[in-house]
């Protein structure tokens, strides 16, 4: 793939969106430690230099990569869940399958702030923070729309909760584990667990406390 830079917006948004989606086939090839700047490049068939005009560094494309995936995941939410919810126990379970259904999110979630923004341009984290903010909100209003008793606040609380609960346990999960070639020993401790069957229970806890406050 030969690539000239672009000359137009148009052909700008093709480049990044190109230069994403060959970052994310190395990602899922041999993992986010592994992927370089210049293996990206080399990907496409684009010098290191070229490269330097869309983005500044590995981490900034895997942020676009992120807000993507949560794009993806948002949008899922609200066309999975159209209407009031009545029967917690069925929410809890679509809840965690929808989360699921987005893998990729979940993992790049759990290294964001530990890994990701450490060496993320200062423009790049600012409007990953800014675009995920409002990705957010609109989870918010989702979860209003389907337990229209809570407030504002206590919706917010649950999106945080069940966000920040996710990015913990998916990576301790078999899902993940097996996606990314990890040994898993089921006789040391509590064992490596499926994410469903966790999730579900936390997600029942959590809508019990908001709803007995």
């Amino acid at each position: 793939m030969d690539f000239i830079r672009a000359r137009r917006e148009e052909q700008k948004q093709v480049r990044i969106q190109q230069i994403v989606d060959a970052a994310a086939e190395l990602y899922a090839e041999i993992g986010y430690d592994k992927v370089t700047f210049s293996q990206i490049g080399r990907k496409l068939n684009f010098t290191r230099l070229n490269l330097y005009n869309y983005f500044h560094c590995k981490e900034d494309i895997f942020l676009i990569m992120l807000l993507q995936d949560i794009e993806k995941m948002v949008k899922d939410a609200e066309s999975t869940f159209t209407g009031t919810v009545k029967d917690n126990d069925w929410f809890c379970l679509a809840w965690a399958g929808m989360l699921l259904r987005h893998q990729r999110m979940l993992a790049l979630f759990s290294i964001v702030n530990t890994v990701i923004l450490k060496d993320a341009s200062s423009a790049m984290h600012r409007r990953f923070r800014l675009e995920m903010n409002a990705s957010f909100n609109r989870l918010t209003v989702l979860i209003q729309r389907i337990f229209p008793y809570f407030t504002k606040e206590q919706a917010a609380y649950f999106v945080e909760c069940e966000n920040s609960y996710a990015m913990t346990l998916y990576p301790a999960s078999l899902e993940f584990k097996r996606a990314h070639h990890i040994e898993i020993f089921q006789d040391a401790g509590f064992g490596t667990r499926d994410f469903i069957s966790q999730y579900v229970i936390f997600l029942r806890m959590l809508l019990k406390g908001i709803e007995t406050e």
